[in-house]
């Protein structure tokens, strides 16, 4: 299954979402637990740690940034 986001927190949202709800509960602790409470609650959570999470769970990250004049 192939699927594009728009943004690395709607990536990330996803993630939440579909794959880390179906975690085994000795999976979601530390790191985990700790970033899906930081943007549930809007606590704030870096892009570099959402990336790095992603890409453990095998998503393709690329970052595309277009200036039209």
């Amino acid at each position: 299954m192939s699927k594009s986001f728009n943004s690395i927190e709607e990536a990330f949202a996803w993630y939440l979402e579909n794959i880390y709800k179906n975690l085994p509960p000795d999976e979601k602790k530390g790191e985990l637990v700790m970033a899906w409470r930081n943007f549930t609650h809007k606590q704030g959570i870096s892009q570099k740690r959402m990336i790095s999470i992603l890409k453990r769970f095998g998503f393709d990250v690329n970052i595309s940034v277009t200036y039209k004049k």
